[in-house]
């Protein structure tokens, strides 16, 4: 008798900030908040271009104005924040801004866990 080997399961795709950035703001524009800004870290600012290519943040058109854009919404670099924030308008009822931040799973945290964040 003759066992078929059983095949193995497929990797799960790694994990990319592009989609998860633009997942949140997807989300965020659908619960029809205002996005104010980004803010990245240095590596993150890198890996968005790496991921997304050169289009992926553009710098301003206007060569007076030092400003970047992703996907219509300024983005800014931030050496006081680890991984990538969403900063918006419209979630707190004071009109506060808030933020989301946006950064690669936990994997000390359950999937399922309301509060594992992205």
């Amino acid at each position: 008798m003759s066992i078929s080997p059983q095949p193995a399961e497929p990797e799960p795709a790694p994990w990319r900030l592009t989609k998860a950035l633009d997942e949140k703001l997807a989300e965020l524009r659908g619960r029809g908040l205002q996005l104010a800004w980004i803010e990245c870290s240095r590596d993150d600012l890198t890996r968005l271009i790496v991921e997304g290519g050169e289009a992926a943040v553009r710098l301003d058109p206007d060569p007076t104005r030092n400003l970047a854009w992703y996907d219509g919404v300024e983005i800014r670099h931030s050496s006081d924040r680890p991984l990538t924030w969403v900063f918006l308008r419209g979630e707190d009822p004071t009109g506060e801004v808030s933020a989301h931040v946006v950064g690669p799973p936990d994997p000390d945290r359950a999937p399922d866990d309301p509060s594992a964040g992205p």
